[in-house]
């Protein structure tokens, strides 16, 4: 994890540069504000300034959100992603929005004759890097990475690395941490069977892990307050508003047991069981984030 990042509550989280760095390619030139929550939006500003730092953040403009600091985000989105993002995922995300707001230049107006260079230049590097990545995955033992990457994550969460969130959110991390990993990479590029298999596995791990956190097992039905309270740790606060953040892409309607798990700052949704055990709780969040 980059030494940038901040050594608070979530520095275990790889994920987190991987998300935040997407996140800050998301934000370029749009002018209607992403963020579901105040609380979401306020932990993305903190990693912000911890990744910049104040001076940096002076010099890049990386709070404008008006057409001439495009090219100061677009120059700092540029050195994300030559030094911090390194993931598959992360960048075809950012490549993909990059072709939007390439799309977008040809017919605004504002977008000066460097800025469309400037974005041009950015995107044929991704580019190469995305043929380079996807090359470099598709020459390895992608099921193998992928089974290890699921078992050293699980192995984390049975050794405390996720203990400061509730025992349904310690499972929505961990896939978080799977998704942006080696292991959503073989997802993406192993033939169907083989990723079937991992998926097997990652249901199984969610599931047995869950039971084993409220000491019960994966049948045994709870009310869900048992699944989503979190303990009382230094920085709860500071957790929960991590998991709102990387829950901030949930769909009520199409996720609604991964958004009741991270945005505790609603309700939870219809969709959420009242009473469920380990075995639906663990199986609903790997089909969500996963399928």
């Amino acid at each position: 994890m980059s030494s940038l990042l901040l050594a608070g509550p979530v520095r275990t989280l790889e994920c987190i540069t991987e998300k935040f760095v997407v996140d800050f390619a998301n934000g370029i030139d749009v002018a209607r504000d992403p963020w579901r929550s105040q609380q979401g939006k306020a932990f993305y500003q903190r990693l912000k300034e911890e990744f910049a730092g104040q001076n940096r953040k002076r010099y890049w403009g990386l709070d404008g959100a008006a057409p001439e600091n495009m090219e100061a985000s677009l120059a700092w989105l540029g050195q994300l992603t030559g030094t911090v993002a390194k993931s598959y995922l992360a960048a075809c995300l950012i490549h993909e929005r990059l072709s939007q707001m390439e799309t977008a230049s040809a017919r605004v107006a504002y977008y000066s004759a460097e800025g469309r260079e400037q974005l041009s230049q950015i995107k044929k590097v991704l580019e190469q890097r995305v043929s380079k990545l996807e090359l470099q995955l598709r020459n390895s033992d992608l099921y193998r990475q992928g089974t290890v990457h699921c078992e050293q994550i699980f192995a984390r969460w049975r050794t405390g690395h996720y203990f400061s969130f509730s025992p349904a959110g310690r499972c929505y991390v961990a896939l978080q941490e799977l998704r942006w990993g080696t292991f959503g990479d073989a997802l993406r590029l192993c033939s169907e069977e083989q990723a079937e298999l991992l998926l097997e596995l990652a249901h199984g791990l969610a599931i047995n892990r869950l039971a084993e956190d409220v000491n019960a097992s994966p049948r045994t039905r709870h009310y869900y307050h048992e699944w989503l309270t979190a303990p009382s740790v230094p920085d709860l606060m500071e957790h929960k508003d991590a998991l709102i953040w990387l829950g901030n892409g949930s769909d009520s309607d199409r996720h609604p047991v991964s958004y009741s798990v991270t945005q505790s700052w609603q309700g939870i949704t219809l969709g959420m069981p009242r009473i469920c055990s380990a075995m639906r709780l663990g199986s609903a969040m790997v089909e969500e984030i996963f399928r």
